[in-house]
């Protein structure tokens, strides 16, 4: 793969990433059923009470967000590729460990939603220690995309112009991402609009950096 192919093809992943996030928030506030339900330990009582409120919307979500892991996952693949001239190879390498364990506990959480609607439909009981293992998993499925943009953030700074800022946007997910794992969630949801809004950023920013650098 040449270097403006890569960067072309990093270009349409971060955009595609960027799509899919703003088509989830649609589907979220068109259907009210999303899978951060799911993120913090409840009693299996109002899993089931959630999943029978509009599995079709949760399905549909959770669809979208299987696409998203799809093309995160080559996205940050290739981007390991792209920042091996500018980054170490060992935070290379962990950035990229990292962020692929993020795709795999992402992947967890997504298909044991869907395991759990489907044990609904079909008259299966839940437990509360199914969603504790949720919250666990998803813990972790953020606190390994902190490590993973923390270091990439190096590589995008060494790229000058607008990959400091792609940086100082990762840097700043950051610590969003710390003070939410710690809050209560009655009242964490405005820091997580504020994570989500950096990262998309971040993707957005930079499909700008890889368009440009592909026509250079």
């Amino acid at each position: 793969m040449t270097a403006a192919t890569l960067d072309r093809t990093l270009a349409a992943l971060a955009t595609l990433a960027a799509l899919i996030v703003a088509c989830m928030v649609v589907g979220i506030v068109s259907t009210g059923m999303t899978q951060d339900f799911f993120q913090s330990a409840r009693p299996a009582e109002a899993f089931v009470a959630y999943l029978a409120g509009g599995a079709f919307g949760l399905r549909f979500n959770l669809g979208l967000d299987n696409l998203f892991i799809v093309v995160y996952g080559a996205l940050f693949v290739l981007l390991a590729v792209r920042l091996r001239a500018v980054l170490d190879p060992w935070a290379n390498a962990v950035a990229l460990a990292a962020m692929l364990l993020t795709a795999l506990c992402d992947a967890i959480e997504n298909h044991h939603i869907i395991e759990m609607a489907h044990a609904t439909q079909h008259g299966l009981a839940l437990t509360a220690g199914e969603s504790q293992l949720q919250m666990i998993a998803s813990a972790v499925k953020f606190h390994a995309s902190y490590l993973a943009t923390f270091l990439f953030a190096f590589g995008f700074w060494r790229l000058g112009g607008l990959g400091r800022v792609i940086a100082g946007a990762l840097w700043i997910y950051v610590p969003l991402g710390v003070v939410i794992s710690v809050l209560p969630v009655e009242i964490a949801q405005p820091w997580v609009l504020g994570r989500t809004c950096f990262f998309v950023a971040a993707f957005v920013l930079s499909a700008a950096l890889f368009w440009r650098s592909a026509r250079a």
